[in-house]
């Protein structure tokens, strides 16, 4: 049975470190450890979530895909 707080566990376990060092995550990634603690959101659904509950993530998608790529802002925090 899904519980809400491995909403946030998925997230945190979706962002990774690039070389130059920010955090960052796609979509798909959040969905996928999404999936494997028995919730299932769409693209859509896990860019809302995003949007509403990790403001120091911003969207530095180039193209208009709903694979989204989410950039930690500096000074932030994944909360």
């Amino acid at each position: 049975m899904p519980r809400k707080p491995d909403i946030h566990a998925a997230f945190v376990a979706a962002v990774q470190l690039n070389p130059k060092g920010y955090r960052y995550l796609r979509t798909d990634d959040f969905i996928r450890e999404l999936s494997q603690r028995n919730w299932h959101f769409s693209q859509e659904d896990a860019n809302n979530w995003i949007e509403s509950y990790q403001p120091d993530f911003t969207d530095r998608t180039t193209d208009f895909s709903e694979n989204r790529l989410w950039m930690l802002r500096s000074m932030g925090m994944v909360r």
